[in-house]
């Protein structure tokens, strides 16, 4: 009987967390919870170095970086930007995921962001700029609200194919800092254009990638790099707390510490308190030591790449420590810092914290299924412990 009382319960109370987890729609795999538990750990401690590929999917400008320091920044943002050109075999194929795969495996943090182009008004070409140029594009993200309209159609085709190769990352348990439609605030891209239709692509995107069983993903929001009104405007173009993870700034061409302090930093932490606070682009910006000590710190910071320096690696240009966003000697005083974070650094970190949550999972004696039959190592499902239910992944 005292089973049978127990069982009762716990499906009442497994009904009422279905209930719940249908309402809130949000899900984390094990390998993103740990790393999100694992940023939160270092929040205010330490900072991630971090680069961005060069224009979409490598990692040469970790490679300068490492040429230049012979340390690994410990995050690289891979871009979507020329989904519509990808294909098999083709100059770009975002489902040869090898080097994501490898930077992953080596220990490193993956980032992926999304320039996303459409079709110019011309049709000649894709684009993410809005105008009535031939080259620009009239794509109306208001059509968001409107099913049946032939941007809505697209909208939906293109999230589902991005879908598709994030997938290609959840199935090797690869977690993924996630960061879509940046800086709508600016309005240089179409997606800024309705701050309100902004907001509910990101929601449906963030739905349909749920939908999708897309449980790796770590919400990234970025404010605009720059703003010609208050800042707190920028937060029109702010989807709401229960879908972003992470807030952050672009910051270019500011060379005061307190400054990007009081105006970037602090102004996102008083936003959005609570959340991760990050510089996901930078470049002709003050040392991050500067910065630290004006109370910038960063949950992680990203200079932008230097297209004529690392677009080969094999080339005389990738040689030389000039940089147009931070050069080598920027980085360099980057990682004397011991708060600042190389990939090797982050590696024993996330470990450590991979570690403690394995050894958290073990279920004790006195853990039974649903039919009072005691736990086996190793299977998942739902089990009952001290009287609550537990979900065993």
């Amino acid at each position: 009987m005292r089973i049978g009382k127990i069982v009762n319960a716990a499906l009442l109370l497994l009904l009422f967390v279905c209930k719940t987890t249908a309402q809130e729609t949000r899900r984390l795999s094990a390998e993103a919870e740990a790393l999100l538990q694992c940023l939160k750990e270092i929040e205010g401690e330490k900072t991630l170095a971090g680069t961005i590929a060069n224009v979409n999917w490598n990692i040469n400008e970790a490679k300068w970086v490492y040429q230049h320091t012979g340390k690994w920044p410990a995050l690289n943002f891979f871009d979507y930007i020329h989904h519509p050109f990808s294909k098999k075999g083709g100059w770009i194929d975002y489902t040869n995921v090898g080097e994501v795969v490898n930077w992953n495996r080596a220990g490193g943090v993956v980032g992926i962001m999304w320039h996303w182009n459409v079709p110019t008004n011309d049709g000649k070409d894709y684009t993410c700029t809005p105008g009535t140029e031939p080259g620009q594009t009239g794509f109306d993200v208001r059509k968001i609200f409107e099913p049946e309209s032939d941007e809505y159609k697209w909208m939906i085709k293109d999230i589902d194919i991005i879908a598709s190769y994030l997938k290609l990352l959840k199935v090797r348990r690869i977690p993924v800092l996630w960061r879509p439609l940046h800086e709508a605030g600016g309005q240089w891209f179409w997606w800024g254009k309705d701050a309100e239709a902004c907001n509910e692509l990101w929601r449906v995107m963030y739905q349909r990638f749920q939908d999708a069983g897309l449980d790796n993903l770590i919400w990234v929001w970025t404010q605009a790099a720059a703003w010609n009104r208050p800042y707190s405007e920028g937060y029109k173009w702010y989807p709401g707390d229960d879908y972003v993870d992470i807030v952050s700034i672009d910051v270019y061409n500011n060379n005061s510490a307190s400054n990007i302090y009081r105006t970037c930093y602090k102004f996102l932490k008083d936003s959005s308190p609570g959340k991760l606070v990050a510089l996901t682009e930078c470049g002709n910006v003050p040392k991050i030591s500067a910065q630290w000590r004006a109370g910038a710190k960063w949950l992680f910071f990203m200079p932008w790449y230097d297209y004529e320096r690392t677009n080969n690696p094999n080339s005389e240009a990738f040689k030389s420590t000039d940089h147009n966003s931070c050069n080598a000697a920027w980085w360099t005083e980057a990682f004397s810092n011991d708060y600042v974070l190389s990939r090797d650094d982050f590696k024993d970190i996330r470990t450590g914290v991979e570690a403690v949550q394995a050894e958290q999972d073990l279920s004790p004696a006195g853990t039974f299924d649903l039919m009072g039959r005691p736990w086996v190592e190793g299977r998942s499902g739902l089990y009952i412990r001290n009287g609550k239910l537990i979900i065993k992944k």
